[in-house]
C-alpha cells in the first residue's frame, strides 16, 4: 500500500501506519502539484487506514500569529496577516515573516509547528481541499484536437 520510502521514514521514527489515527496534510498555498499530491497523499493513507483527515496552511507552519508572506510568481508573495483571508501582494508590511528573495531571516514551513490550535477540524478524507489563492499556471491546448475538443 505505502511506499518503500514512506515505510522506511515512519520506521526510523519508531512509528507503523497501523498506529495512525489521523492523517494531516498542508493544504498550502504552494506549488500546484506540490500542494495536489501531498492532499492526495494524505487522504489516500486516510481512506486505506479508515481515519479522519484535517489540514494545515502552510501560513500557520510558518507562524500562527504573526503575517506571514510566502512566495509565488513574477516578485509576488501570498501574504496571510492575522484575522485577514490571504491575498496575493507584491509590496509586504513592515513585520512580515516569511520566506523568498525579500527576508534576510527566512522563516520556512517546518512540521514541528503543526499544533492541535493550527490544525483544521478532522472530518473525511472526501471533504479535504486545498487551499488554492491563485490560478494555476496552465495554458490551454492550442491545438482544438487535443483534450477532447470539438475536431477529437
Amino acid at each position: 500500500m505505502a511506499s518503500g520510502a514512506l515505510l522506511q521514514m515512519l520506521g526510523d521514527i519508531g512509528f507503523s501506519l497501523e498506529d495512525a489515527t489521523l492523517c494531516v496534510a498542508d493544504l498550502g498555498p504552494g506549488s500546484f502539484t506540490g500542494v495536489k499530491v501531498a492532499v492526495t497523499m494524505a487522504k489516500t493513507l486516510a481512506f486505506a487506514l479508515g481515519v479522519k483527515v484535517a489540514g494545515v496552511t502552510a501560513f500557520d507552519l510558518v507562524s500562527a500569529v504573526q503575517s506571514v508572506a510566502i512566495p509565488s510568481r513574477k516578485g509576488e508573495y501570498f501574504l496571510r496577516e492575522p484575522g485577514r483571508e490571504p491575498e496575493i501582494v507584491r509590496a509586504l508590511p513592515t513585520g512580515s515573516i516569511g520566506y523568498g528573495a525579500t527576508f534576510d531571516n527566512q522563516q520556512y514551513p517546518l512540521a514541528e509547528r503543526c499544533t492541535a490550535g493550527v490544525v483544521s477540524k478532522a472530518t473525511d478524507p472526501v471533504d479535504l481541499i486545498p487551499l488554492y489563492i491563485a490560478e494555476p499556471s496552465i495554458s490551454k491546448a492550442k491545438d482544438t484536437t487535443v483534450m477532447g475538443g470539438p475536431n477529437a
